[in-house]
């Protein structure tokens, strides 16, 4: 019936002026209130503080569930401090953590705080960290604009569950039944929303979407508790580690002051983390540095008048002159016969350990190095090592294990002057030992300081130790996640038939769980398994024949393969984009790029093309190249493609 709505919202507005006529709020107030209350016939249910017109600063005068999330409305005549508007998302978000739909619980990444004043202010206008501040007249583009977060179920359901935890808050022009509970359980467990099917089935349909608002239980648990000293995440790929990490930091940068730090070892992990964090809390971006661990040592160490940077092409030739000197490299080749695992040596054992004494590197463990150093043969590494380090000096260079001793040793001399509120370490697996000690430097031990993530089964450098040798004590802080949430069950079954073996004792011999054993969330998938002559013609074939061919990767184990497929691919007229120069956005060409690149993502599709039989003899580097495989496979959620040339 024509003018139906319109009566209905004239409805809702007489309500809320009979509603709010005993309350002593100025004039503008209660406009505000009254079209608040209008929204109810915009799929928004609001709530108001029963407090009102004498609102605790702490806390909001009304709270509105709608499309857009959950807004924690502040009216104020004046510009807030800083803290009484960060008080109140704190207070709302706090009375959201046992939200629930099926086995996830709401995160507080829907919640924004909003500070609406009367028209005619002069004051601040606009986003920023703590709140968006507008006008009263400036409502309609918070209520209408931005992306859609809750469904209409949810979103009620959310507004129910606010208002049976908390009795400062009643609902406007809307009727809430305040649920009991049943006998011993509270709020934080009851469960208000859709059943598990259907979570799923809404995930599946907002791909690369759902992870911003819904954690499981344990999840959640790990995002907001609060450790005594450090703490680490651990679980199978594609189980939410990085994910964690994302909504901790959201979470400490929400309840501290000061910077937040997220690092790794690989340049391509920060950069991922912070589009998605942007994602995730737009608000809070300039509140973290992400930035991968030399290259904060690097801008450290400049920051401090000290030279930092490194030449890769002249340290490269560095190691090849020496290794080119028969006195001293033909010792090593009779042993193994291999340029890569003597400079993983070096890399990753003697400059990885900051091992300063030959008396030191003939007793140190050299943790999934393979067949055990006789004592006396260390003598004949050491004097290679030795001259690497003389062939350095001369030219006036350094590597970047240098750059990450130097930083340890200037920040042990004078420490940062504002300590970090908090330091994200993640694929931890793959920082070399003083990586490690350096970001416990960085961090320090004080509760909620140092958050490490990582998984054994994906480390895919050479070598390994155990926190204890970088003076980390872990006294059980941490989870161990088990339900995989990234990969179709296609995927993740062909995934853990990989027997990827753990070289990376990240719980100090504590328990793992191997991706066999994770818990599948998400029906479905395809896996195909080529075998043929032509596999740039399959592969392509292929890659033509997908159904949604965005977010899609093509993934090697060399920097060569990878600049090959990509020639491939923008030859047959398939535009190609390397890995290394993406920053996580949504792309339409296809990523190509090692899968020591891909550390961190996640793709729809994953293509992973057969490369020349590089088997070895030698049980560790069998076990390296599995534990690629694995996490190259389990970059894919809906589709993998797994190439197997032959003749």
């Amino acid at each position: 019936m024509p003018g139906t709505f319109h009566h209905r919202q004239e409805q809702l507005r007489r309500a809320a002026e009979q509603q709010l006529k005993d309350r002593l709020l100025p004039p503008w107030q209660k406009r505000v209130l009254q079209r608040l209350s209008v929204e109810a016939a915009n799929g928004w249910y609001p709530l108001l503080n029963q407090f009102a017109p004498r609102t605790p600063a702490q806390r909001p005068d009304a709270v509105l569930v709608g499309p857009q999330g959950v807004l924690v409305v502040l009216l104020r005549e004046t510009e807030p401090d800083w803290t009484d508007s960060r008080a109140a998302f704190v207070w709302v978000s706090e009375l959201l953590a046992g939200a629930t739909i099926g086995p996830a619980m709401l995160s507080e990444a829907v919640v924004r705080a909003v500070v609406v004043h009367p028209m005619g202010h002069t004051g601040h206008l606009g986003e920023d960290e703590e709140h968006t501040a507008i006008t009263e007249d400036q409502l309609d583009p918070v209520l209408r604009n931005g992306e859609r977060l809750l469904s209409a179920d949810e979103a009620r359901s959310v507004a129910e569950h606010l208002d049976s935890r908390t009795f400062d808050l009643a609902p406007m022009m809307w009727s809430a039944r305040r649920i009991p509970l049943p006998r011993g359980q509270d709020a934080e467990t009851a469960e208000l929303f859709d059943p598990h099917e259907q979570r799923l089935r809404s995930a599946l349909q907002r791909p690369f979407r759902d992870w911003r608002i819904f954690l499981d239980g344990t999840q959640l648990g790990a995002v907001r508790r609060s450790y005594s000293g450090p703490a680490r995440i651990t679980g199978p790929a594609g189980t939410g580690k990085s994910v964690i990490a994302l909504h901790r930091l959201a979470y400490l940068a929400r309840r501290t002051t000061g910077k937040l730090l997220f690092t790794s070892h690989q340049s391509t992990v920060p950069s991922v983390a912070a589009q998605q964090f942007r994602q995730l809390a737009p608000h809070l971006g300039n509140r973290v540095e992400f930035v991968h661990l030399h290259a904060w040592a690097r801008d450290f160490l400049a920051g401090r008048g000290r030279l930092a940077e490194v030449d890769d092409r002249e340290v490269e030739a560095a190691f090849e002159s020496v290794w080119q000197r028969a006195e001293l490299s033909a010792p090593l080749r009779g042993f193994r016969n291999s340029r890569g695992y003597w400079k993983d040596e070096v890399d990753r054992v003697i400059k990885g350990r900051a091992i300063r004494s030959f008396e030191a590197y003939r007793s140190v463990p050299r943790k999934g190095r393979g067949r055990p150093l006789p004592p006396d043969f260390r003598s004949h590494v050491w004097q290679f090592y030795c001259e690497y380090e003389r062939e350095l000096s001369e030219r006036g260079v350094f590597d970047h294990n240098d750059v990450l001793m130097r930083a340890l040793a200037e920040l042990e001399r004078r420490p940062l002057p504002r300590q970090y509120a908090a330091v994200v370490v993640d694929e931890v697996q793959d920082l070399t030992l003083a990586g490690l000690r350096l970001a416990h430097e960085i961090s320090g031990d004080a509760p909620d300081q140092l958050l490490l993530v990582g998984d054994g089964q994906q480390q895919v450098y050479a070598g390994g130790w155990r926190l204890s040798e970088a003076g980390i004590e872990l006294a059980g802080r941490g989870e161990i996640l088990r339900c995989n949430y990234r990969n179709r069950t296609a995927v993740l079954d062909r995934a853990g038939q990989v027997e990827a073996i753990n070289r990376f004792d990240d719980l100090d011999g504590g328990p793992s769980v191997p991706l066999d054993a994770a818990l599948p969330q998400l029906p479905g998938g395809r896996v195909v398994e080529w075998h043929g002559t032509d596999q740039e013609s399959a592969l392509l074939e292929a890659l033509r024949g997908l159904d949604d061919d965005s977010a899609t990767a093509v993934l090697t184990s060399t920097n060569a393969s990878a600049e090959h497929w990509e020639n491939v691919l923008r030859s047959a007229g398939v535009p190609a984009r390397p890995l290394d120069r993406w920053d996580g956005r949504t792309t339409g060409p296809v990523l190509v790029g090692t899968l020591f690149r891909a550390k961190g993502t996640e793709f729809r599709n994953v293509f992973l093309p057969g490369e020349p039989d590089t088997a070895s003899a030698f049980r560790e580097d069998r076990e390296a190249q599995l534990r690629r495989r694995l996490v190259a496979m389990t970059r894919a959620r809906d589709y993998l493609w797994i190439g197997a040339p032959h003749g």
